[in-house]
Protein backbone atom coordinates (compact mmCIF):
# COMPACT_ATOMS: atom_id res chain seq x y z
CA UNK A 1 0.00 0.00 0.00
CA UNK A 2 2.72 2.40 0.59
CA UNK A 3 4.04 1.43 -2.79
CA UNK A 4 0.79 2.41 -4.56
CA UNK A 5 0.48 5.51 -2.34
CA UNK A 6 3.84 6.51 -3.31
CA UNK A 7 3.58 5.62 -7.18
CA UNK A 8 0.22 7.69 -7.27
CA UNK A 9 2.14 10.89 -6.30
CA UNK A 10 4.49 10.07 -8.20
CA UNK A 11 2.19 9.68 -11.14
CA UNK A 12 -0.21 12.61 -10.06
CA UNK A 13 3.46 15.03 -9.62
CA UNK A 14 4.46 14.09 -12.96
CA UNK A 15 0.40 14.42 -15.42
CA UNK A 16 0.42 17.97 -13.25
CA UNK A 17 3.97 19.28 -14.59
CA UNK A 18 2.71 18.26 -17.87
CA UNK A 19 0.04 20.03 -17.97
CA UNK A 20 1.61 23.11 -16.26
CA UNK A 21 5.09 23.16 -18.69
CA UNK A 22 4.54 23.13 -22.62
CA UNK A 23 7.97 21.84 -23.21
CA UNK A 24 6.83 18.60 -21.27
CA UNK A 25 3.69 18.41 -23.34
CA UNK A 26 5.75 18.27 -26.16
CA UNK A 27 8.30 15.57 -25.32
CA UNK A 28 5.36 13.20 -24.38
CA UNK A 29 4.18 13.89 -27.91
CA UNK A 30 7.24 12.84 -29.21
CA UNK A 31 7.00 10.01 -27.26
CA UNK A 32 3.14 8.73 -28.28
CA UNK A 33 2.27 9.33 -25.43
CA UNK A 34 -0.92 11.60 -26.59
CA UNK A 35 -2.88 11.77 -28.99
CA UNK A 36 -2.90 14.93 -31.58
CA UNK A 37 -5.93 16.95 -30.37
CA UNK A 38 -6.72 18.16 -33.73
CA UNK A 39 -6.86 15.03 -35.74
CA UNK A 40 -10.40 15.28 -36.32
CA UNK A 41 -10.59 19.05 -36.69
CA UNK A 42 -10.31 22.24 -34.95
CA UNK A 43 -14.25 22.74 -34.54
CA UNK A 44 -14.52 19.13 -33.70
CA UNK A 45 -12.23 19.35 -31.13
CA UNK A 46 -14.22 22.30 -29.27
CA UNK A 47 -17.76 20.79 -30.21
CA UNK A 48 -17.11 16.75 -30.12
CA UNK A 49 -20.31 16.54 -32.20
CA UNK A 50 -20.02 13.42 -33.73
CA UNK A 51 -21.62 14.87 -36.94
CA UNK A 52 -18.64 16.98 -37.60
CA UNK A 53 -15.82 14.62 -36.93
CA UNK A 54 -13.60 14.48 -40.09
CA UNK A 55 -10.37 12.88 -39.55
CA UNK A 56 -7.73 14.33 -41.36
CA UNK A 57 -6.24 13.24 -44.51
CA UNK A 58 -2.50 14.30 -46.14
CA UNK A 59 -3.06 16.60 -49.48
CA UNK A 60 -1.55 15.17 -52.57
CA UNK A 61 1.36 16.98 -53.52
CA UNK A 62 0.33 20.65 -55.20
CA UNK A 63 1.53 20.50 -58.93
CA UNK A 64 3.63 23.58 -58.85
CA UNK A 65 4.05 25.27 -62.10
CA UNK A 66 7.59 25.84 -63.73
CA UNK A 67 9.40 28.87 -62.53
CA UNK A 68 10.22 32.15 -64.94
CA UNK A 69 13.68 31.72 -65.96
CA UNK A 70 14.30 35.40 -66.20
CA UNK A 71 14.35 36.43 -62.51
CA UNK A 72 14.95 35.15 -59.19
CA UNK A 73 12.61 35.66 -56.85
CA UNK A 74 12.29 35.54 -53.73
CA UNK A 75 8.80 35.39 -51.73
CA UNK A 76 7.89 36.78 -47.97
CA UNK A 77 4.87 36.31 -46.37
CA UNK A 78 3.65 37.20 -42.98
CA UNK A 79 0.76 35.39 -42.50
CA UNK A 80 -1.51 33.05 -40.08
CA UNK A 81 -2.27 29.37 -39.71
CA UNK A 82 -3.80 29.19 -43.42
CA UNK A 83 -0.07 29.71 -44.69
CA UNK A 84 1.64 28.11 -41.43
CA UNK A 85 4.71 25.39 -42.21
CA UNK A 86 2.19 22.28 -41.71
CA UNK A 87 0.27 23.34 -44.91
CA UNK A 88 2.29 25.61 -46.91
CA UNK A 89 6.04 26.12 -47.66
CA UNK A 90 8.74 26.96 -50.51
CA UNK A 91 7.87 23.88 -53.21
CA UNK A 92 4.22 24.87 -53.06
CA UNK A 93 4.99 28.31 -55.04
CA UNK A 94 7.25 28.84 -58.40
CA UNK A 95 10.32 30.83 -55.88
CA UNK A 96 13.66 30.83 -55.66
CA UNK A 97 13.48 31.51 -52.27
CA UNK A 98 11.28 31.42 -49.19
CA UNK A 99 10.79 32.92 -46.19
CA UNK A 100 7.29 32.91 -43.70
CA UNK A 101 6.60 34.58 -40.32
CA UNK A 102 4.12 34.71 -38.68
CA UNK A 103 2.04 37.56 -37.28
CA UNK A 104 2.76 37.16 -34.03
CA UNK A 105 6.66 37.07 -34.88
CA UNK A 106 9.04 39.59 -36.01
CA UNK A 107 11.30 39.12 -39.54
CA UNK A 108 14.85 40.94 -39.57
CA UNK A 109 15.68 40.89 -42.91
CA UNK A 110 18.42 42.41 -45.25
CA UNK A 111 16.71 42.18 -49.00
CA UNK A 112 18.82 41.06 -51.78
CA UNK A 113 18.67 43.73 -54.32
CA UNK A 114 19.52 41.52 -57.03
CA UNK A 115 16.58 39.47 -56.31
CA UNK A 116 12.52 40.34 -56.90
CA UNK A 117 10.95 40.36 -53.64
CA UNK A 118 7.58 39.71 -53.22
CA UNK A 119 5.89 40.55 -49.57
CA UNK A 120 2.39 38.92 -49.05
CA UNK A 121 0.09 39.81 -46.36
CA UNK A 122 -2.10 36.85 -45.75
CA UNK A 123 -4.61 37.14 -43.02
CA UNK A 124 -7.97 35.51 -42.33
CA UNK A 125 -10.92 37.96 -42.10
CA UNK A 126 -11.39 37.74 -38.63
CA UNK A 127 -8.39 39.34 -37.34
CA UNK A 128 -7.97 41.43 -40.63
CA UNK A 129 -9.58 44.25 -39.09
CA UNK A 130 -7.33 44.18 -36.13
CA UNK A 131 -4.51 43.87 -38.20
CA UNK A 132 -4.91 46.38 -40.07
CA UNK A 133 -5.50 49.59 -37.25
CA UNK A 134 -1.64 50.09 -37.59
CA UNK A 135 0.37 49.40 -40.62
CA UNK A 136 2.56 46.51 -40.43
CA UNK A 137 5.22 46.84 -37.39
CA UNK A 138 7.13 43.11 -37.69
CA UNK A 139 9.58 43.98 -40.73
CA UNK A 140 12.91 45.22 -38.92
CA UNK A 141 15.78 46.28 -41.09
CA UNK A 142 18.89 43.61 -39.89
CA UNK A 143 22.41 42.51 -41.17
CA UNK A 144 20.80 38.77 -41.91
CA UNK A 145 17.54 37.41 -42.60
CA UNK A 146 15.64 35.94 -39.53
CA UNK A 147 12.72 35.18 -37.33
CA UNK A 148 11.93 36.21 -33.91
CA UNK A 149 9.37 36.00 -31.23
CA UNK A 150 10.24 39.71 -30.10
CA UNK A 151 11.48 40.19 -26.17
CA UNK A 152 10.53 37.46 -24.39
CA UNK A 153 8.39 37.95 -20.70
CA UNK A 154 10.06 38.40 -17.53
CA UNK A 155 9.86 35.66 -15.29
CA UNK A 156 6.94 36.40 -13.19
CA UNK A 157 4.88 36.71 -16.32
CA UNK A 158 5.97 33.30 -17.51
CA UNK A 159 5.41 31.98 -13.85
CA UNK A 160 1.73 33.49 -14.46
CA UNK A 161 0.89 31.91 -17.76
CA UNK A 162 2.57 28.83 -16.21
CA UNK A 163 -0.80 28.46 -13.42
CA UNK A 164 -3.32 30.19 -15.48
CA UNK A 165 -6.04 27.69 -15.39
CA UNK A 166 -6.94 27.55 -19.51
CA UNK A 167 -3.75 26.78 -20.58
CA UNK A 168 -3.56 24.34 -17.72
CA UNK A 169 -6.69 22.78 -18.26
CA UNK A 170 -5.90 22.90 -22.28
CA UNK A 171 -2.49 20.88 -21.46
CA UNK A 172 -4.13 18.30 -19.01
CA UNK A 173 -7.12 17.82 -21.61
CA UNK A 174 -4.47 17.34 -24.79
CA UNK A 175 -3.04 14.58 -22.20
CA UNK A 176 -5.94 12.84 -20.75
CA UNK A 177 -8.65 13.54 -22.31
CA UNK A 178 -8.13 12.91 -26.25
CA UNK A 179 -8.18 9.67 -26.40
CA UNK A 180 -10.53 7.33 -28.36
CA UNK A 181 -12.60 5.88 -25.45
CA UNK A 182 -12.33 9.59 -23.54
CA UNK A 183 -13.77 11.12 -27.32
CA UNK A 184 -16.37 8.62 -27.14
CA UNK A 185 -17.99 9.71 -24.15
CA UNK A 186 -17.11 13.54 -25.33
CA UNK A 187 -19.80 12.67 -28.11
CA UNK A 188 -22.32 11.58 -26.32
CA UNK A 189 -22.25 14.17 -23.36
CA UNK A 190 -22.07 16.40 -26.83
CA UNK A 191 -25.16 14.70 -28.64
CA UNK A 192 -27.47 14.43 -25.39
CA UNK A 193 -26.95 18.47 -24.72
CA UNK A 194 -27.47 19.00 -28.38
CA UNK A 195 -31.02 16.85 -28.78
CA UNK A 196 -32.34 17.51 -25.60
CA UNK A 197 -31.35 21.37 -24.91
CA UNK A 198 -30.09 22.69 -28.46
CA UNK A 199 -27.00 23.37 -26.52
CA UNK A 200 -23.47 23.47 -28.11
CA UNK A 201 -20.13 24.51 -26.83
CA UNK A 202 -19.78 28.07 -26.78
CA UNK A 203 -16.95 28.24 -28.99
CA UNK A 204 -18.48 26.73 -31.95
CA UNK A 205 -21.66 28.30 -33.92
CA UNK A 206 -23.85 25.80 -35.93
CA UNK A 207 -25.24 27.65 -39.42
CA UNK A 208 -27.51 26.64 -42.41
CA UNK A 209 -29.82 24.62 -40.12
CA UNK A 210 -27.37 22.95 -38.18
CA UNK A 211 -25.64 21.66 -41.36
CA UNK A 212 -22.47 23.80 -40.92
CA UNK A 213 -20.19 24.25 -38.14
CA UNK A 214 -17.97 27.50 -37.95
CA UNK A 215 -16.01 29.65 -35.18
CA UNK A 216 -17.69 31.29 -32.89
CA UNK A 217 -15.73 34.40 -33.21
CA UNK A 218 -16.84 34.12 -37.10
CA UNK A 219 -20.58 34.94 -35.92
CA UNK A 220 -20.39 36.76 -32.29
CA UNK A 221 -21.64 40.07 -33.06
CA UNK A 222 -20.50 42.80 -31.26
CA UNK A 223 -16.71 41.49 -31.89
CA UNK A 224 -14.94 43.00 -34.95
CA UNK A 225 -14.21 39.49 -35.59
CA UNK A 226 -17.46 38.28 -36.83
CA UNK A 227 -18.73 38.52 -40.38
CA UNK A 228 -21.69 40.03 -39.39
CA UNK A 229 -20.51 43.29 -37.08
CA UNK A 230 -21.16 46.67 -38.26
CA UNK A 231 -17.80 48.12 -40.50
CA UNK A 232 -18.57 51.95 -41.39
CA UNK A 233 -16.88 53.64 -44.13
CA UNK A 234 -14.68 55.57 -41.88
CA UNK A 235 -12.69 52.02 -40.77
CA UNK A 236 -12.74 50.99 -43.85
CA UNK A 237 -11.33 54.07 -45.31
CA UNK A 238 -8.51 53.82 -42.54
CA UNK A 239 -7.94 50.12 -43.46
CA UNK A 240 -7.10 50.86 -47.10
CA UNK A 241 -4.73 53.72 -45.84
CA UNK A 242 -2.83 51.07 -43.20
CA UNK A 243 -2.44 48.97 -46.00
CA UNK A 244 -0.90 51.31 -48.51
CA UNK A 245 0.77 52.44 -45.86
CA UNK A 246 2.06 48.80 -45.08
CA UNK A 247 3.51 48.71 -48.78
CA UNK A 248 5.54 51.99 -48.56
CA UNK A 249 6.57 51.26 -45.85
CA UNK A 250 7.88 47.49 -47.49
CA UNK A 251 9.17 48.95 -50.13
CA UNK A 252 11.54 50.80 -48.07
CA UNK A 253 13.07 48.02 -47.40
CA UNK A 254 13.79 46.51 -50.21
CA UNK A 255 10.72 45.18 -51.61
CA UNK A 256 9.41 45.21 -55.09
CA UNK A 257 5.70 44.24 -55.05
CA UNK A 258 3.59 43.41 -52.06
CA UNK A 259 0.34 41.51 -52.02
CA UNK A 260 -2.93 41.26 -50.29
CA UNK A 261 -5.11 38.55 -49.26
CA UNK A 262 -7.98 37.97 -47.03
CA UNK A 263 -8.90 34.69 -46.37
CA UNK A 264 -12.72 34.37 -46.03
CA UNK A 265 -13.96 33.19 -42.81
CA UNK A 266 -15.60 29.88 -43.08
CA UNK A 267 -19.26 31.38 -42.57
CA UNK A 268 -18.73 33.94 -45.07
CA UNK A 269 -18.74 31.47 -47.81
CA UNK A 270 -21.09 28.94 -46.52
CA UNK A 271 -24.10 30.89 -44.39
CA UNK A 272 -27.63 31.21 -46.29
CA UNK A 273 -29.49 32.81 -43.68
CA UNK A 274 -30.51 35.85 -42.99
CA UNK A 275 -27.76 37.65 -41.04
CA UNK A 276 -25.95 40.32 -43.08
CA UNK A 277 -22.94 39.87 -43.96
CA UNK A 278 -21.09 43.39 -43.54
CA UNK A 279 -19.10 42.13 -46.89
CA UNK A 280 -15.68 43.24 -45.13
CA UNK A 281 -13.62 41.83 -48.06
CA UNK A 282 -15.08 42.87 -51.09
CA UNK A 283 -15.52 46.64 -49.57
CA UNK A 284 -11.28 46.71 -49.07
CA UNK A 285 -10.86 45.30 -52.39
CA UNK A 286 -13.31 47.29 -54.21
CA UNK A 287 -12.40 50.89 -52.69
CA UNK A 288 -10.74 53.41 -55.44
CA UNK A 289 -7.92 53.98 -52.62
CA UNK A 290 -6.14 50.76 -52.39
CA UNK A 291 -2.90 50.89 -54.29
CA UNK A 292 -1.96 47.17 -53.35
CA UNK A 293 -2.94 44.02 -55.74
CA UNK A 294 -4.95 41.24 -54.40
CA UNK A 295 -5.47 37.54 -54.16
CA UNK A 296 -9.51 37.01 -53.96
CA UNK A 297 -10.94 33.71 -53.66
CA UNK A 298 -14.03 34.62 -51.71
CA UNK A 299 -16.45 34.62 -55.25
CA UNK A 300 -14.57 31.02 -55.87
CA UNK A 301 -14.97 29.78 -52.41
CA UNK A 302 -18.75 30.65 -52.57
CA UNK A 303 -18.96 28.78 -55.89
CA UNK A 304 -17.27 25.92 -54.46
CA UNK A 305 -19.49 25.85 -51.27
CA UNK A 306 -19.02 23.10 -48.52
CA UNK A 307 -15.82 21.66 -50.52
CA UNK A 308 -13.92 25.03 -50.01
CA UNK A 309 -13.62 24.23 -46.00
CA UNK A 310 -13.17 21.09 -44.22
CA UNK A 311 -16.62 18.95 -42.34
CA UNK A 312 -15.02 19.56 -38.79
CA UNK A 313 -12.67 22.64 -38.97
CA UNK A 314 -12.20 26.36 -39.62
CA UNK A 315 -9.48 25.55 -42.43
CA UNK A 316 -9.77 24.96 -46.30
CA UNK A 317 -9.92 22.13 -47.67
CA UNK A 318 -6.98 20.85 -50.68
CA UNK A 319 -8.83 21.86 -53.21
CA UNK A 320 -9.34 25.83 -51.44
CA UNK A 321 -5.89 26.04 -50.89
CA UNK A 322 -5.09 24.60 -54.66
CA UNK A 323 -7.13 27.29 -55.56
CA UNK A 324 -5.18 29.71 -53.44
CA UNK A 325 -2.47 28.45 -54.32
CA UNK A 326 -2.88 29.00 -58.14
CA UNK A 327 -3.68 32.47 -57.63
CA UNK A 328 -1.01 33.21 -56.24
CA UNK A 329 1.65 31.58 -58.52
CA UNK A 330 -0.24 33.12 -61.76
CA UNK A 331 0.47 36.56 -59.90
CA UNK A 332 4.11 35.50 -59.38
CA UNK A 333 4.58 34.41 -63.54
CA UNK A 334 3.12 37.46 -64.68
CA UNK A 335 5.41 39.88 -62.68
CA UNK A 336 8.17 41.39 -63.18
CA UNK A 337 11.41 43.43 -61.32
CA UNK A 338 10.76 47.24 -61.38
CA UNK A 339 12.90 48.31 -64.20
CA UNK A 340 13.52 45.28 -66.12
CA UNK A 341 9.78 45.57 -68.22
Amino acid sequence: MKFLKYAFLFLGSLIWAVGLSPGLLSEAGKLNLIKDSYRFGDLYRLSNLAQFKDPRTECAAYKTPAKAASQKIHLYIIGDSFTEKQRIGKKDFAVDAYTYVHWNEFLHLKTDPSETNILLLESVERHFREKMKDTIRNLIPDETTFVSEGTPPRFMNRLDNAFRSRSTEDRLDELLFQNDLILTLKEWKSAFNYRFFSRVNKGVTLVNNDENIVYYMDTDTPNITSSFSRINETEIDSIVQNINGSQDFARNLGFDHVILSVIPNKVSVLTTESAEYNNLINRVYAHPELKVPFIDVLTDFRKMGSSAYLKGDSHWTCEGQYLWLDKVNAFIKNIEKPGNS
